[in-house]
């Protein structure tokens, strides 16, 4: 069996005294070292006792939430219900996530809900990941280079899941794109066997001349 990273202490939330602080009881991460303290959990079950995922600051992990991978919740972040946070996620600020929701990969951060049946995740073919800020919610599904932002919306049933490069911007009232490579012109690659036409240079008879 792997040595444990973690261990409950005896400190408890000043809130919800059933929630109790980490401890790492070896190096968990550059950042977090043996003996250092972390957020809050309900349980075990909370947070995995593998990989670097770990909770931070005045975060907590409670009820049935999960969290393991390389995930990290900060500041003062709660992951609850049935919630699971996974990969290359960073939670944030005072952000939530509940239900059924499921992050393998984001960056949250700010007054944030994600709810329902939410799910963030990288995209396939660009390995981009959504980020969601300020007072954004979200029940449905995001994928790659999204940016959510504001009171924005995203309702449930909903999937935007982008192949490019690209970033689409999300806010209340508007959707905008960034194009990545907007400032370069295109470089076109001519057909395989393509050969340049020669100049053929006519000089021109003066008057008089001979034909």
């Amino acid at each position: 069996m792997n040595e444990k990273k973690y261990e409950i202490t005896n400190i408890a939330h000043p809130h919800y005294p059933w929630l109790h602080r980490i401890r790492a009881l070896r190096d968990v991460r550059e950042d977090v070292h043996a003996g250092d303290l972390g957020g809050f959990v309900q349980s075990e079950e909370n947070l995995s006792q593998e990989g670097q995922c770990w909770i931070a600051g005045n975060a907590v992990a409670a009820e049935e939430a999960y969290v393991y991978g390389n995930a990290i919740l900060w500041d003062q972040a709660c992951a609850r219900g049935c919630a699971a946070i996974s990969g290359p996620s960073r939670i944030g600020g005072n952000a939530i996530i509940e239900d059924y929701a499921i992050v393998t990969a984001g960056y949250v951060h700010g007054n944030v809900h994600i709810s329902g049946n939410a799910k963030l995740f990288a995209n396939s073919v660009t390995g981009g990941i959504p980020i969601v800020m300020e007072g954004a919610t979200v029940y449905g599904e995001l994928g790659g280079e999204i940016e959510v932002r504001e009171t924005a919306v995203i309702l449930p049933g909903v999937t935007i899941d982008n192949p490019t490069s690209d970033v689409i911007h999300i806010g209340p009232d508007d959707i905008a794109i960034e194009r990545k490579f907007k400032h370069e012109s295109p470089a076109l690659t001519p057909p395989p066997g393509f050969q340049p036409k020669q100049k053929t240079t006519v000089k021109k008879r003066h008057r008089g001349e001979e034909r």
